[in-house]
């Protein structure tokens, strides 16, 4: 807010200017200015992408359940869509994904480390034998969770030239009213992006407040280490309630119930709790994401969660129902 605050009518009356934000991130990141382009949130990033690098019939590779922005990009490119699904415990399906790299190579394979509604994380070793075993493929690597995985691709000396590496300001920075997030990548895949790219997407207050956010690394990492201690004490005291419960690798705890999952969600709404449901399906069937941000949250939770289960929901916590297909009632696993 203070940030904002300081923006004078002459800013706002200029169209914005996003060089000082690139030039801080391309510092973060240890790249080239060339290297770094602004964009609106991850959607838009997503939608350049694929309007950059993708024509009609272009074969794409998405494994599934993840962001649902990947398969509306795709599709409004005319796309050949190849899924992989996660396998029953949910782990990334890597030999399937590999086998599928060669011999018909993808114009663009997308992967979201972490991803979103499984929470689990591959090691930046495994995208990059995924991007040497394809070198003619553009990866596009959603990294909006990066910050609470502890490892991310920008930590590299060198990105390899066909990855391209998308960040948000919504998860870790809380910022994601502003719409805003970027990627970074080879010199000339950013050259190409902003070929497709419209003027002027990026708000000057959206612009502000990133720049004021990216200077503050000590205080976003010390809240992300905080939300992950959060997540671990709510899933011991789910334990302690025989209920099974993960902490991802995500902002979120992965909490098995009963299956169809929508009851809950929507015995939660009643008690004006929102949980993650949409798209769980498949394996994920019997589980809703919940994001907490402090104790005080989880408590209130809890006691909702035992005020339901007293009520008597169909299907008990420890009850497993059964778990369908991915592509069950259409959904595509959308994060």
């Amino acid at each position: 807010m203070t940030a904002l605050q300081q923006l004078a009518p002459e800013d706002l009356s200029r169209y914005p200017d996003n060089t000082k934000l690139r030039r801080k991130l391309a510092e973060l990141h240890r790249v080239e200015l060339q290297q770094v382009i602004i964009t609106a949130g991850s959607d838009e990033a997503i939608r350049w992408t694929f309007a950059a690098f993708v024509e009609e019939g272009a074969r794409v590779l998405i494994p599934r359940p993840t962001f649902g922005a990947f398969l509306t990009a795709a599709e409004a490119a005319g796309a050949f869509v190849e899924r992989v699904d996660y396998l029953e415990d949910l782990s990334f399906p890597n030999d399937e994904f590999h086998r599928r790299l060669a011999p018909r190579t993808p114009r663009v394979a997308v992967l979201a480390n972490p991803n979103a509604p499984t929470g689990t994380s591959l090691p930046s070793a495994t995208v990059l034998e995924f991007a040497r075993l394809s070198s003619s493929t553009l990866f596009l690597i959603n990294e909006s969770f990066a910050s609470y995985q502890g490892h991310s691709l920008l930590d590299l000396e060198e990105l390899p030239a066909n990855v391209l590496v998308l960040r948000s300001f919504s998860k870790d920075y809380g910022l994601a009213g502003m719409r805003i997030g970027y990627l970074v990548g080879a010199p000339e895949v950013i050259s190409a992006l902003s070929v497709v790219r419209p003027a002027h997407t990026v708000s000057t207050a959206a612009l502000q407040a990133a720049s004021v956010a990216v200077e503050e690394q000590a205080a976003m990492l010390a809240q992300v280490t905080e939300l992950r201690a959060v997540m671990e004490r709510l899933v011991r005291q789910l334990a302690q309630r025989s209920i099974e419960a993960h902490a991802t690798a995500a902002n979120f705890v992965l909490i098995k119930l009963s299956s169809p999952i929508q009851p809950w969600a929507a015995a939660f709404a009643a008690h004006g709790i929102l949980v993650g449901s949409w798209g769980h399906v498949g394996p994920m069937a019997s589980y809703i994401r919940v994001t907490v941000n402090n104790d005080v949250e989880s408590s209130r939770f809890l006691d909702t969660l035992e005020l339901i289960l007293r009520q008597g929901i169909p299907g008990a916590a420890r009850v497993e129902g059964v778990p369908g297909e991915w592509n069950e009632l259409g959904s595509e696993g959308m994060a």
